[in-house]
């Protein structure tokens, strides 16, 4: 009896005890932007050596960088240089980026981490056409939206 007595204020307990249930609810809906970016990284200067005689006529000098691009999206890749120069003296110049021309696209609708390569060629004219000495330029990659 005792037993049952105590089962029977439990469970009178329970019935009095205040029910927890929704009142009111809501949602949001959180977002955010991420702007679209880019790196260059690991560009340094190199050197164009030659397999010619150097300072001979028509003697071509190549050479190479390589550099890592990084972006969140879709971007152009732009590369600018001028000829190489020694005071008044410049010799002809090319350059590339990887072996394809001064300008690239990234594939659309995607993120990108690779490796890249920018060249440059310089092409002697006549012997007397270029002074001898240390000749340079600078290269510039900008990296720009589509």
């Amino acid at each position: 009896m005792k037993k049952l007595i105590t089962a029977m204020a439990m469970a009178g307990a329970m019935a009095t005890s205040p029910a927890f249930a929704d009142l009111d609810q809501d949602s949001a809906i959180v977002t955010m932007d991420v702007a679209l970016f880019a790196a260059i990284t690991g560009l340094d200067d190199f050197v164009l050596n030659t397999n010619d005689t150097s300072g001979e006529a028509g003697a071509i000098y190549s050479g190479s960088d390589s550099y890592r691009l990084e972006s969140n999206g879709q971007v152009r890749v732009s590369l600018t240089g001028d000829d190489l120069t020694n005071g008044e003296n410049s010799v002809d110049t090319q350059y590339a980026l990887d072996s394809n021309g001064v300008t690239f696209d990234t594939t659309a609708d995607s993120v990108h981490n690779a490796e890249h390569t920018v060249s440059a060629v310089a092409t002697l004219g006549d012997i007397s056409s270029q002074k001898a000495g240390a000749y340079s330029s600078e290269i510039t990659l900008t990296v720009s939206a589509l």
